[in-house]
């Protein structure tokens, strides 16, 4: 005889079914300190985890607070030291500051340098990336230039800007202040060495590099201007890749000791790509006495 398959099924199912039942009613009928007792020992099996968890998480914890405390006291010896090893280096070139990073940063370049002995000629930050957004046909106007795309109207300032660090300050220059796309603060026109250009980004998503930075970079090595490039390390969206097809040397953890030092040991003639992301060929340059 044949039998149908879903027959066969249907069997195997009534068997498992029986069986569940079975193991259901038998186990309604033990005795209720059976179930008491694995509960007990179920417990403390999972208080005595929880006990070593603690423990563990308490170990990790002061070997985290201790790792913390060197890091500190590493930085607080790097910073103590970096005067001696960077006084006087770059006695007499002069440098011009463009800030570029799409965040506020608390980090200063010019007491570094100032160290050094740079002298530090100016200092511009462009503002909200030269958006034009609401202001295009007043910018237009005002600086005598006919209609073009977005893009092309910042790299447009951009480069103006450069010129103006160069050869000094115009009406434009004063406009671009007033409105808010440029802070500067000192000389516009003064002689200038090299330029230092500190940017990155916190949005990876939101990266001007090309639109702001390329125009004024490719402006002053057309000039035979030194550049260089830097950003914080805590930068998401980095500049670096870009910097290193304009600039003699870049730096990608300036907000460090290490970066700082990195930073004048390039400009005094060790050229190179610093720091700590991928796009550095190495963490500090050569150092001698």
């Amino acid at each position: 005889m044949i039998i149908d398959f879903r027959y066969h099924i249907a069997s195997l199912v009534a068997v498992f079914l029986a069986l569940g039942i079975g193991m259901l009613i038998g186990s309604t009928m033990l005795d209720e300190t059976v179930f008491t007792d694995r509960q007990d020992q179920i417990a403390e099996r999972l208080e005595q985890h929880l006990t070593q968890l603690r423990q563990e998480n308490e170990e990790v914890r002061v070997q985290l607070a201790a790792l913390e405390n060197e890091n500190v006291f590493q930085r607080q010896v790097s910073r103590d030291f970096l005067p001696y090893l960077v006084a006087g280096r770059l006695d007499g070139m002069k440098v011009a500051i463009i800030e570029t990073s799409t965040y506020p940063h608390e980090q200063d370049l010019r007491p570094l340098l100032e160290l050094a002995g740079v002298e530090v000629q100016s200092l511009t930050t462009v503002n909200n990336n030269f958006a034009v957004t609401g202001h295009k046909a007043e910018v237009l106007a005002h600086a005598q230039w006919v209609d073009m795309p977005d893009k092309q109207l910042v790299k447009k300032l951009a480069t103006t800007t450069a010129e103006m660090v160069l050869a000094g300050p115009t009406e434009f220059t004063d406009y671009m202040i007033h409105e808010d796309f440029l802070t500067v603060t000192g000389e516009y026109g003064a002689p200038v060495d090299a330029v230092i250009f500190m940017g990155g980004s916190h949005d990876r998503e939101i990266l001007p590099v090309s639109e702001v930075d390329l125009p004024m970079l490719e402006y002053f090595t057309a000039r035979g201007i030194s550049t260089f490039g830097v950003e914080e390390s805590v930068s998401v969206g980095s500049y670096i890749k870009e910097y290193q097809r304009k600039c003699r040397a870049t730096v990608d953890n300036i907000d460090t000791a290490a970066g700082q030092f990195s930073l004048i040991m390039a400009m005094a003639g060790r050229e190179g790509h610093y720091g700590v992301k991928e796009t550095a060929q190495r963490l500090l340059p050569a150092f001698d006495h």
